[in-house]
């Protein structure tokens, strides 16, 4: 897929504030990415939502490496989480190839809301 040059710088800098997002609050650039891809690229959401794991990784890699540099790091919960994490992503991955790109974006928008209800409560 080919992009216009103005879309491309205008992606490039809008992702430096979902790397900003990310990095300050240790998450929730994922999200804004997935939103970018959909709007400047017009990516279908199973390809946004897929895309944006991809492109969030390198960014959390450089996240946390700063995290642990700094010693702001718990490893119990660290390891226990991370094996959630990844038994979820697995599951995830393969629920999302097979659900309809509106479930898919249905499912998105109604996890954003209960987190955002979360963040009041």
């Amino acid at each position: 897929m080919e992009l216009p040059a103005k879309n491309k710088w205008l992606l490039a800098a809008l992702s430096a504030a979902a790397g900003f997002v990310n990095g300050f609050l240790g998450g929730g650039g994922g999200v804004i990415i997935v939103a970018l891809l959909l709007a400047v690229v017009k990516l279908h959401q199973k390809y946004a939502q897929a895309t944006a794991l991809l492109v969030i990784l390198p960014l959390t890699v450089v996240s946390a490496a700063v995290y642990v540099i700094k010693g702001n790091v718990d490893w119990l919960p660290t390891l226990w989480a991370t094996l959630g994490v990844v038994a979820g992503g697995i599951v995830g991955a393969l629920l999302l190839k097979k659900i309809k790109g509106n479930v898919a974006k249905i499912i998105f928008a109604l996890v954003l809301i209960a987190g955002g209800i979360k963040m009041f409560f």
